[in-house]
């Protein structure tokens, strides 16, 4: 990779750290951004503020299976570049193919915005939003399998342990997502304003007055109380750090598997059952679009099934 190229990428990722990315986020941006400039040097031989629509256009072939023809007098270039062995087309998913673009696009956003003095270096993003859009039919969606009523019920009779109870009822009744559950700290609960202050997906600090909150402040000082480790996060590995997301993805699902449930069932069937029941009590999809910090009422929409 050229060391300018490799320069960029490495400051983008740690301003993705500043804005509080989750691990995973991180990860994927990197792997998404080392192919996609491997891709660019080897087939374009120049720096990355070169790309232009045409070159994203001629990504997106490759990244459903097509390899693009290298550009006039590439060979020339090999030496130089020392780019040596020639990047193989991906043939991915729909989704994949949308995250890879989503990636590009967001790393061009940063490099034109830590480049405005000097214009000149980046232009406009290459990435148009029209122009690379991918189609997604249904058939290509996996739909998350909503955690009913019945489901429900089932679940909290069989929740014994107080982090077991703790877990659910944060998912269930606050709507969080899992690397916001795996972030939440102590000092995140308020039982004087009866709300939850945490650092949202994004990186953006959202006040939230949770559903159910004595009940969930109550096993909150249980589980602090029978924590082995001091931590001052909620959830920990064994040396008291933040718990990692694949970690706690495994107890949920284990979790619901103990309670006999459905195997397709996933931490975010919690969040879209947050969604429909306050919907159904209240009718007022502004309200649950603030609560579960979309942007756009037309996402919530999507989360609703009754």
């Amino acid at each position: 990779m050229f060391k300018k190229h490799r320069k960029w990428l490495d400051r983008f990722l740690r301003n993705c750290e500043k804005l509080n990315r989750s691990g995973h986020t991180i990860k994927n941006y990197r792997s998404d951004l080392e192919r996609y400039i491997h891709f660019y040097e080897y087939f374009y031989g120049s720096h990355l503020n070169r790309a232009n629509a045409k070159t994203i256009e001629s990504y997106k072939e490759f990244l459903s299976g097509s390899s693009p023809r290298p550009q006039k007098g590439w060979r020339k270039l090999l030496w130089y570049r020392r780019v040596k062995n020639a990047p193989s087309p991906l043939s991915l998913g729909v989704s994949s193919q949308k995250r890879h673009l989503s990636s590009i696009k967001n790393f061009y956003d940063y490099l034109i915005q830590s480049h405005e003095d000097n214009s000149k270096t980046f232009g406009k993003n290459p990435v148009k939003s029209k122009i690379h859009t991918i189609k997604v039919k249904d058939s290509d969606i996996v739909h998350t399998k909503l955690l009913n009523h019945r489901d429900w019920d089932s679940l909290d009779k069989n929740l014994y342990k107080v982090k077991d109870r703790l877990v659910a009822y944060l998912l269930y009744f606050g709507g969080l997502r899992l690397e916001e559950l795996c972030r939440l700290r102590y000092s995140d609960f308020s039982q004087r304003t009866k709300s939850l202050s945490f650092i949202r997906k994004g990186g953006e600090r959202h006040y939230l007055k949770i559903r159910e909150f004595e009940t969930i402040f109550d096993l909150l000082e249980s589980h602090k109380s029978m924590a082995s480790v001091e931590s001052e996060y909620l959830f920990t590995n064994k040396t008291g750090s933040q718990v990692s997301t694949r970690a706690m993805y495994a107890f949920i699902k284990r979790m619901l598997m103990r309670a006999g449930l459905s195997s397709d069932l996933t931490p975010h069937s919690f969040r879209k059952a947050c969604a429909t029941n306050m919907y159904v009590e209240s009718k007022d999809i502004l309200m649950v679009r603030n609560y579960l910090n979309h942007k756009d009422a037309k996402v919530t929409q999507t989360y609703i099934e009754y």
